[in-house]
């Protein structure tokens, strides 16, 4: 595909369909803007002949979400100029980001609403509006044919920000393999609400649909983030087809409508791609929101999980959800390599590729995949697989029948809300508010209900509280991520290599086992809520494994799972009746039938009787006390 397809595409459309729709926007307030086809090439090329009047180089793109973001990037590249996806210095800006990527970029020039001290660019454009109306796409003379689209700043390290390289060819393809993997149409209509400056909302939310023709509708993130059902009714109200977000958005959308008559004018039959990606899809979110908006017409196979990366210009794999089913932490599938893309899944210490099912680096090749950073230092970026070269993600998973299953990050980012966090930033702020340097380890630990951000601190003396706050106040200060849990512990107590690094996934797992239980924290009932979640989720699998004995027994289905339908298997009332009675003489606790006959599966029973236990104020250490009893009198 040619370099430059995308502003060819906008030609042919401001010629064909010069007062289609390409964009419109709408704040809370109810006012709604458009930009045509033809207004898009009209404005676009106005400005990008005043870019080519001062000079060469990347320009700074500072505007908020709005019209005139898709009129500057195209600006830029109708000049020849690589485009940096930016946002306005703001209360909602990442001021220490900001200086970062205008260090490492110099941009030479910023397209932006007025000048901004903190943006040390002497020239400084602005969109033009309906003064540049009626001419066409034009290319200033002279301008070259820049091979370089997009410099990605991705959302990580703060302090010292690294540019992607993004080819105008990868962005064409891209976008147009996003628009064949989501099923876009001429009948297709978008909406998004995601940040600009982000890969997924520049490339997904507004280049995407001018390479399908369809019209999309951008909504100021920060309104979702206030009124994210506003974005559901908008769905309905407005015919959209496809939309999307990070796991968060959905889970929001969830937490706000708990009350029914938060559903009431909400209509999402028509919805047909729900897209989820730029942080990990949880099956626990996606089962919430599905039965949730299941009364107001959402189809759960409408869901679309999604992986990619800024490296890959946005999307790697795609594919529509097969429903709900399964254990919550179970991965979820994302779909298969979209047309082109390569992937392997590789033992990162050899280099060679895993067996189908094993667990490995993703490493993806294509001609989607970025030549590297601004200023090189790629070296650990990318690798050779037999005899091609491979970019190698930092991302762990597996392969199954072509679908990717994303299990972890290697890279130790913290992905939080859809924002990219580094470790080791998190950590150095940490140290720095203790005044001292020392070992600690930041992580996101996967809990129920949402992701829990953590940071386990080694305390010298008596820990004291006040210092667990101290750190959690700074972390939030400096790099915007409101951590979860601050937990102090004694020296020498975090998990080491043998070189004496930090082992940060180890920390996680001895935090999720409750390793850390006893240790100061800047919110001791939270610790405790875990602690009480984990004695219940082991009383949980010990009850799983003896009913599935009994029924295994009593209905002859040797080596029943938890997660069999035991309808299915052909268990009918008389069998789970006489389940039931065994079970409660065994116990001692009441084991109503219905709760047995309901719920489908060996867990989910287990899971309905611990709810019912509960309810009676037995606790979860007392049953496991009961099964350990029976386990040990069958001993004997």
């Amino acid at each position: 595909m040619e370099a430059e397809a995308l502003t060819d595409l906008l030609r042919d459309r401001a010629e064909t369909s010069s007062d289609g729709i390409a964009y419109a926007y709408a704040g809370l307030s109810g006012d709604l803007e458009t930009l045509t086809y033809a207004q898009l090439a009209a404005r676009a090329s106005t400005l990008a002949g005043r870019l080519a009047e001062q000079g060469e180089g990347p320009v700074l793109l500072a505007y908020p979400a709005g019209l005139e973001y898709p009129i500057a990037v195209f600006a830029a590249f109708l000049a020849g100029r690589p485009v940096i996806p930016a946002y306005p210095p703001g209360p909602l800006a990442d001021a220490a980001r900001l200086a970062g990527i205008v260090a490492d970029a110099r941009p030479t020039a910023v397209l932006a609403e007025q000048a901004y001290p903190e943006i040390a660019v002497p020239t400084v454009l602005s969109v033009p509006g309906t003064e540049a109306d009626g001419t066409g796409l034009t290319r200033p003379p002279g301008a070259e044919r820049e091979p370089i689209a997009i410099i990605q700043y991705t959302s990580g390290s703060t302090g010292t920000p690294r540019g992607v390289l993004v080819r105008h060819d990868s962005v064409a393809g891209n976008t147009a393999a996003i628009a064949e993997r989501f099923g876009l149409t001429p009948a297709s209509r978008g909406l998004t609400w995601l940040p600009p400056f982000h890969d997924m909302g520049l490339v997904g939310g507004l280049l995407s649909p001018i390479a399908a023709g369809i019209p999309v509708r951008i909504l100021p993130p920060g309104d979702f983030l206030k009124a994210p059902l506003w974005w559901l009714r908008l769905i309905g109200q407005t015919g959209v087809t496809t939309t999307g977000g990070p796991d968060f958005a959905y889970d929001l959308c969830v937490r706000r409508a708990r009350r029914d008559d938060a559903l009431e004018g909400l209509d999402l039959s028509g919805w047909q791609v729900a897209f989820s990606g730029g942080e990990s899809v949880r099956r626990s979110t996606l089962t919430a929101f599905a039965q949730r908006f299941a009364p107001v017409g959402f189809r759960a196979e409408a869901f679309l999980p999604c992986y990619g990366l800024a490296e890959a210009t946005l999307m790697v794999t795609a594919g529509h959800w097969s429903g709900p089913g399964g254990p919550d932490g179970a991965p979820i599938g994302c779909g298969t390599p979209i047309p082109g893309q390569l992937l392997a899944v590789v033992d990162p210490e050899t280099g060679k590729a895993v067996e189908e099912g094993s667990e490995g680096e993703i490493w993806i090749a294509g001609p989607n995949v970025t030549p590297g950073h601004l200023h090189g230092g790629d070296e650990d970026l990318f690798g050779e697989l037999d005899g091609t070269r491979y970019l190698r993600t930092g991302d762990l998973g597996y392969l199954r029948e072509g679908e990717l299953y994303i299990t972890g990050r290697a890279k130790d980012v913290i992905v939080y809300r859809g924002v990219n966090y580094h470790a080791v930033d998190i950590e150095a702020v940490a140290l720095e508010a203790v005044g001292r340097s020392g070992r600690t380890a930041a992580f996101l630990a996967d809990t129920e209900p949402d992701p829990l951000p953590v940071l386990v601190l080694e305390a010298l003396g008596n820990p004291d509280p006040a210092l667990a706050a101290q750190v959690r106040s700074a972390v939030l200060e400096r790099t915007k991520l409101r951590l979860g849990l601050v937990l102090l512990v004694p020296p020498r107590t975090l998990p080491r290599t043998s070189s004496g690094k930090i082992r940060r996934s180890a920390t996680r797992e001895a935090f999720l086992s409750g390793a850390y239980d006893g240790a100061e924290s800047s919110d001791a009932a939270l610790v405790a809520r875990f602690a009480e979640h984990r004695e219940r989720d082991g009383a949980v699998t010990e009850l799983t494994a003896l009913f599935c004995g009994v029924v295994s027994e009593l209905c002859g289905l040797p080596g029943l799972t938890a997660e069999e339908n035991l309808a299915g298997l052909g268990v009918d009332s008389v069998q789970a009746a006489e389940a039931a009675a065994v079970l409660e003489d065994a116990l001692g606790l009441p084991v109503p039938l219905e709760q047995v006959l309901g719920p489908g599966t060996a867990r989910a029973v287990a899971q309905a009787l611990f709810v019912h236990w509960l309810a009676l104020g037995r606790a979860p250490a007392e049953v496991r006390e009961r099964m350990a009893s029976l386990e040990s009198a069958g001993a004997r």
